[in-house]
């Protein structure tokens, strides 16, 4: 998509400035436009239409992969959620069988939850980059600012956008991680886990650091976040790697 775009800013940037003459391009390339004869092209409406074509041929890309991949990343994270817990609970290997079928209604709701979030990521992706480029070809061509200087921004823009698409990745992972695990442990029966902060964050979120040690309920999480005053478990709040250890009670004594 990326490679499509600077190719169509490239084409753009030579196209000449006499309307009549981009007219004659749109013609040979699509016909008429409706409802003006032919007449009256200029370089901004191709930019538009090219944009626009460019936009839909992804959406439709994206929206037909969104699912496949967003399913394949829940079921990755499943197989580990299973290896996970079973080191996690291997006191009780012969009470207990972890299973990673979606049996449970819980489970269901948060494998069909964390799809539908990755999915909805995934698809917003080819409308957002491309309404971006959109209003900075339309801002260079009303302000005569030089289309082959968007080029440079383009390239600049893949290497931002590829580092942010990276980080929400491995966000949603962890997210999807701590969700199917915390559904299993309630299943079987974990009400508690240890609020366990992980460090590497460029700035530490105080309230996280406060937590770390002490012991929470899955159905009375705390404040993750003191500005909205949204609950949470660890690994809910955005960019969180804080995890959960859960609390298991043998005759009424706990570990984790």
């Amino acid at each position: 998509m990326t490679l499509e775009t600077r190719a169509l800013v490239r084409s753009l940037a030579r196209l000449p400035d006499a309307g009549a003459q981009v007219s004659q391009i749109l013609q040979a390339q699509d016909g008429p436009a409706d409802g003006d004869g032919g007449d009256g092209g200029d370089v901004a409406e191709f930019a538009q239409r090219r944009i626009d074509a460019l936009r839909e041929r992804y959406r439709q890309r994206f929206d037909a992969l969104a699912d496949q991949w967003a399913r394949r990343m829940i079921l990755g994270v499943q197989a580990q959620s299973s290896a996970q817990l079973r080191i996690n609970l291997h006191d009780m290997a012969e009470q207990v069988q972890i299973q990673a079928t979606l049996a449970d209604p819980r489970m269901r709701a948060v494998v069909q939850a964390s799809t539908k979030s990755c999915t909805a990521l995934i698809t917003r992706i080819p409308e957002q980059y491309l309404g971006e480029v959109q209003v900075a070809v339309m801002s260079a061509i009303t302000t005569g600012s030089g289309l082959d200087q968007l080029v440079p921004y383009l390239t600049q823009r893949y290497e931002d956008d590829a580092r942010h698409a990276h980080l929400v990745a491995l966000d949603q992972v962890r997210k999807a991680s701590a969700n199917v695990n915390a559904a299993r442990l309630q299943a079987l029966g974990v009400e508690e886990y240890v609020w366990v902060h992980v460090g590497g964050e460029r700035y530490p979120r105080k309230l996280h650091q406060s937590y770390s040690g002490k012991t929470f309920r899955y159905d009375d999480p705390p404040v993750i976040d003191e500005r909205t005053g949204v609950k949470g478990k660890p690994g809910d709040a955005i960019f969180c790697r804080c995890v959960a250890r859960p609390v298991l009670r043998f005759m009424g004594a706990a570990r984790t």
